[in-house]
């Protein structure tokens, strides 16, 4: 015998429940598409984060140009990355959070490759460090930038300087700069017709912290990578004095990115992960041992597990086993 649709319950029953499971996957699906979208907003919202960092790590990897010696892996970079969400002020309001997420990480990464990197070189990779960010800003003139670094590399002859006091290279840079034309279209004349104001300037024991002649310094706005040009015209033994105000007055006035950052044990521990082995690369006289004792015993860890090892003649088989010993056991060990 035959049931009616309509009465059979079973299927009726069932149907309702198929379609009530339906009507809950179709509002799950609205529900997943918008928190995807709440997602990728946010995730957008950093991006000034994951910007910044990505210069920061060719900043980084550029100093190999300079030796071979530096170099650094994406992994050991991503320690100090992670490291800068993780330290950083925490704030309720986005932007702030990503200022100082921003300002943490430009901070901890200058620390980073200031303590694996020769005091000479410090400052090149600060202003290195500093023209990236610029540029990533879209705040930097490439073509001045190539200036600073270059000069005039023309093999054309010039004529001959106005001013016996001005160098024949000066003169020759002088004439490049005026071909870029804005602040510079006048540079010339104004060089030829007003030598007094010049050499005044040129004269002064620190010239880059005097106004600059013939009111260049409102003609390019107090811009100090600008006026670092005409340092290097006319008084290149001054570029790097004024290098350091132009970082410092493009850095937030902040002084941190001119200086070398102390040596602090603690803070080469916290950018290190138990599988990066930390190198002391010494200079005659210096042994870092009293140092990493003490940080030993300020993290609690105990003296019974570090292991000192003088390497000498034969003491290969003596420090792998040290090593292969500290690995298994948790233990720390200079060699």
């Amino acid at each position: 015998m035959t049931v009616p649709i309509v009465q059979n319950e079973p299927l009726i029953e069932t149907l309702e429940g198929a379609k009530a499971k339906a009507t809950k996957i179709e509002h799950d699906l609205q529900q997943a598409k918008q928190t995807s979208l709440e997602i990728e907003q946010s995730c957008d919202s950093y991006k000034p984060v994951a910007k910044r960092g990505a210069i920061l790590f060719f900043a980084l990897t550029g100093l190999s140009a300079i030796s071979e010696m530096y170099e650094y892996s994406l992994s050991s970079y991503l320690t100090v990355f992670n490291n800068s969400l993780a330290t950083s002020k925490k704030d309720n309001v986005l932007q702030a959070r990503i200022r100082f997420i921003i300002e943490k990480m430009t901070q901890l990464v200058y620390e980073f490759t200031c303590m694996g990197i020769f005091e000479k070189h410090k400052l090149m990779f600060s202003f290195q460090m500093t023209t990236m960010i610029m540029d990533g800003e879209e705040e930097l003139n490439r073509e001045e930038m190539d200036f600073f670094l270059k000069g005039n590399t023309s093999l054309d002859a010039v004529e001959q300087k106005p001013h016996k006091w001005m160098s024949n290279n000066g003169w020759k840079d002088a004439i490049k700069l005026q071909e870029f034309g804005g602040c510079w279209s006048s540079l010339i004349d104004d060089i030829r017709q007003n030598g007094s104001q010049w050499k005044r300037w040129y004269d002064l024991e620190s010239p880059e912290e005097s106004p600059l002649p013939m009111g260049y310094s409102e003609k390019t706005g107090n811009d100090k990578f600008k006026q670092l040009l005409l340092i290097r015209i006319f008084r290149p033994d001054r570029a790097v004095n004024a290098i350091k105000r132009f970082i410092i007055s493009r850095m937030s006035g902040n002084e941190y990115y001119v200086k070398t950052p102390p040596i602090v044990y603690k803070k080469i521990l916290q950018q290190s992960t138990e599988k990066t082995p930390i190198v002391f690369i010494l200079s005659p006289g210096a042994d870092p041992q009293a140092e990493v004792q003490r940080l030993i015993e300020e993290e609690g860890i105990g003296l019974g597990k570090f292991h000192f090892l003088a390497l000498g003649r034969g003491m290969e088989d003596t420090a792998k086993a040290y090593i292969e010993r500290g690995t298994h056991r948790g233990q720390w060990v200079m060699l």
